[in-house]
Formats: structure tokens, sequence, C-alpha cells
């Protein structure tokens, strides 16, 4: 992987006063539901994958495809809350199709990239749900076409990790463009990990711990 985490994305004079919402644009199973819980611990609001508790299927994508449809801003439609800690469902990924109008419609809004071992990773997402016979995420990740992982890509780590890096690469690019943003680079595999997200957002480095861990 050539993309790394930078972890002095965020400035000192920062820390503990990154602006909300907290955007996470990362992928699944990077560390998701651990962003989830860390917040949530921190006492902030937070939606993960779903982003309606009284309709298990109304996903964070769902609602925000339905904003942009109707000319609002992309959580316009969803729940106000202070973090968004997975906003695709797997199948849609606003993440990639909407991170324009998600830069331009939260000029003040904190994003977050989160990075982990490309090859624990690509193991994570080949034996995600953990059942035998799959399909796996992975799977169904080649049979759609999604922005730079056309139908058929994705056989081996090197295909996903290169998908993952062009999708860093486009992020950090566009909020370049914006200095209004800011944009927090997470390594969950770094051992210093809790402390260094601790300071970004003020929260005790207790609350940090991995969740949703695949057991296969």
């Amino acid at each position: 992987m050539k993309e790394k985490a930078r972890n002095d994305s965020i400035p000192i004079s920062l820390h503990g006063k990154l602006p909300k919402p907290f955007i996470n644009l990362g992928f699944p199973k990077m560390g998701t539901s651990s962003l989830h819980a860390f917040f949530q611990c921190g006492g902030y609001t937070s939606y993960h994958h779903r982003c309606r508790r009284v309709n298990p299927y109304y996903t964070c994508a769902k609602c925000a495809q339905e904003s942009i449809t109707e000319g609002l801003s992309p959580f316009a439609k969803c729940p106000d809350s202070d973090a968004y800690t997975q906003i695709d469902d797997g199948f849609s990924f606003p993440q990639l199709s909407l991170l324009d109008e998600f830069v331009e419609g939260y000029p003040n809004a904190t994003f977050i990239l989160t990075f982990r071992s490309m090859q624990k990773w690509y193991d994570s997402i080949r034996n995600w749900p953990p059942r035998i016979r799959g399909p796996h995420m992975d799977d169904r990740w080649r049979e759609m076409n999604i922005l730079d992982l056309p139908a058929g890509m994705g056989s081996n780590v090197f295909e996903f990790s290169d998908w993952f890096c062009k999708h860093v690469e486009r992020v950090r690019n566009r909020l370049d463009q914006h200095p209004s943003h800011a944009l927090v680079e997470i390594n969950i595999d770094d051992p210093e990990n809790s402390e260094t997200i601790s300071k970004f957002f003020d929260i005790d480095k207790n609350c940090w711990g991995h969740r949703n861990v695949n057991g296969m």
C-alpha cells in the first residue's frame, strides 16, 4: 500500500476543537464500528450504516441519495448527528459518488479517512459476513460497477489496494482545494492510535477499541 495515514494532518491548534459533523469517508471493515463506538463513548451522537433507528433498512447511503435527488445537502433527510461513521451500505458508496456534494454541502465539516493493513482488510472483506460458503463482501463488489473498481475487478489484494489508494488520493486532492475542512487520517493498526485520536477529538483514549471484529 503506497498511501499511509498522515498523523500530522491536524494542526495542534485544532486538537479538541474540530468542527462537527464528523464524517467518515473510509471504507467498510476499516474501523467504522470502532469509530462509531468511540464517538458514542465520548458523548457524541453517531450513526453507523443505518440512519433511522426506527427503520433498520433505512441506510445513511439511502437518505443521502434521497437528499441529493431533492436538491438538498447529503444529510438533509437523515437524522441530525454529531458523527456519521459509515455512510455506505456495501452496495452504494456516497463517499465515492457524492464526494463533491459532501465537500460543498458541509464547508466546515471534519472528514475522516481510516487506514489499515491492506492484507488485513482484504482478508476481512473476503470473510464478511462470517459464513463458510459466502457470498462475502468481496464477491458482491466484484459483481458491481463501482468507481475505480469496475465489474470483474477485485480478485486480489493488489486490486483492492489500488482502489483504496485512488480514493485516498481523490479525497486529499479535493479537500486540499477547501482549506476550511479538516481531514483526520487514522491508522487503526497503529498501537498509538488511541493516543492520537484522543488528542484530535478530546475524548478519553480508553474509548477507543476494536469492534465488529471478523472471527473467521
